[in-house]
């Protein structure tokens, strides 16, 4: 019976593979591979915007941090006294012997023992988009100080004034400060009250003023470190005695105490949820939960690897903010690092979607074209910019929710159209559902994410291998079951 459905009405016909003619599998690998391969790309693009955005981030971040005095690092007392050494005398261009101006500078005394209690509130800050962790302290010191040293470790002839010797207390950034800076000097005689305030024209790093040349000295000296002083002529009278000094302050990002005394002990709690310690020494006793933290180091003297005295050669802020003890209030998870590492496989993820489309089409005989295979590559790509663009404002958990639902349904869908077929549809939805469960995972996994990508990697190949295992590479569509047609 003839059909009555004119040409105009009837479903286009699905286009094949011919056996034998022309159709080369091999070849369309081959261009399936360049494709994905090509997909990287438009990856460097999204890793440049993903660095760009990271930028921006880390420039509000210390815009927001200078305002509120930025990572603060803190120099329990310490005695401080001016110095002068003779120098030898230098020939001048004819020769002759001239005397030299004495050396000038300051001399450093560690206590003999301190102790830092930090308590810390936490709270984070918003401009725009971006969000900064930031906190108020208050830090109370505790030195232990001995007389001054009988010697000193200076060149011969060198004498200390310590009639003019200063007690030290230091905060990286005085902007931060809430309060003025007070305390008190105990000795067998009685307490004496202690005023600190800011100072000008002392430098516990290199002597002289620092200059932009002088990386070093500019890092360590008064024009970059916010040092208090106070008279020192409570503790030089004294045979010895204890200082109690207290701070209030506050800062971003970090907090951490230099271990200002000979043996110094440490102890630093707050209420940030995700710290990270980090600095010289790691503490000895940490505890984290829910709801804050707090942690406790003891670096003796030994291990703090300075002179207890000397010249600001042998003992400065630059060798002492090395040696510190510091906690980083950080973000629970970063979603520009989160990213980034998801891009790191982006290449290898186009590959197993790539090849979950060329062996549907190699055991269904549907054609797809090589420009289907880059929008799918590109719907990929456009995974990332979701992720990231959602990561800034949802977090990545949610973001890539989001993300990896809608990608999969696209690509899912699109499979199944463009295979006319249902089941390809849920099966590429299913498959597609485990590539991106794949990417959270080694997100999560990070130390592992080498080893579970590898593996991955492996397993999607060796499935490839095995669905294609019967196919005609030259030409025709894949033979289910070849050994029974040959014995038929």
């Amino acid at each position: 019976m003839a059909d009555a459905t004119s040409p105009a009405d009837r479903p286009p016909r699905l286009a094949t593979w011919p056996a034998g003619k022309g159709a080369d599998w091999g070849a369309k690998a081959i261009l399936v591979l360049v494709i994905a391969v090509l997909m990287a790309v438009p990856g460097v693009f999204v890793f440049s915007l993903v660095l760009d955005r990271q930028h921006r981030a880390e420039t509000v971040t210390q815009q927001v941090s200078a305002l509120q005095g930025g990572p603060q690092q803190l120099l329990g007392p310490m005695l401080i006294a001016p110095y002068t050494a003779p120098r030898p005398p230098a020939n001048d261009a004819n020769g002759v012997p001239r005397p030299q101006p004495p050396e000038t500078g300051w001399y450093i005394v560690s206590p003999e023992d301190g102790a830092a209690n930090v308590t810390l509130k936490a709270s984070t800050l918003h401009r725009s988009i971006f969000n900064v962790p930031v906190y108020e302290a208050q830090a109370d010191f505790d030195a232990r100080f001995s007389p001054p040293p009988q010697s000193v470790n200076l060149p011969a002839g060198a004498i200390v004034n310590w009639q003019a010797a200063r007690l030290v207390v230091g905060l990286s950034d005085l902007r931060g400060a809430k309060s003025d800076v007070t305390g008190a000097f105990t000795d067998p005689t009685g307490k004496t009250p202690i005023m600190f305030s800011p100072t000008t024209g002392l430098s516990m790093g290199s002597p002289g003023a620092a200059t932009s040349s002088d990386p070093v000295a500019l890092k360590t000296s008064a024009t970059t470190y916010g040092l208090v002083t106070a008279p020192g002529a409570a503790v030089v009278a004294s045979k010895g005695g204890t200082l109690h000094v207290s701070l209030r302050f506050t800062g971003a990002e970090r907090l951490s105490v230099m271990p200002f005394a000979k043996s110094t002990a440490v102890k630093i709690a707050g209420d940030w949820p995700a710290p990270s310690f980090d600095g010289g020494f790691l503490p000895e006793v940490r505890q984290l939960g829910g709801h804050g933290f707090a942690a406790a180091w003891s670096v003796p003297f030994i291990a703090r690897g300075l002179s207890d005295h000397g010249s600001t050669d042998a003992l400065s802020l630059d060798q002492l903010g090395a040696k510190d003890l510091g906690v980083s209030l950080v973000a629970a998870s970063d979603p520009y690092q989160a990213v980034m590492r998801a891009l790191k496989y982006a290449v290898m993820f186009v590959g197993l979607v790539f090849l979950t489309f060329f062996v549907f089409e190699a055991l269904s005989g549907q054609r797809v074209h090589a420009a289907q295979y880059l929008l799918v590559g590109l719907a990929q790509m456009a995974f990332y910019l979701l992720l990231l663009s959602l990561s800034e404002y949802l977090g990545f958990d949610g973001a890539f929710a989001i993300a990896a639902t809608a990608t999969v349904l696209l690509i899912g869908l699109y499979a199944g159209a463009a295979f006319r077929s249902r089941a390809r549809g849920v099966q590429a939805l299913a498959v597609f559902s485990l590539v991106y469960g794949l990417i959270y995972l080694l997100m999560r996994l990070e130390d592992f994410a080498l080893l579970a990508g590898s593996i991955a990697s492996f397993l999607g190949l060796a499935g490839g291998m095995y669905l294609t295992r019967n196919l005609d590479w030259y030409g025709g569509k894949a033979a289910a079951k070849p050994a029974a047609a040959a014995g038929a």
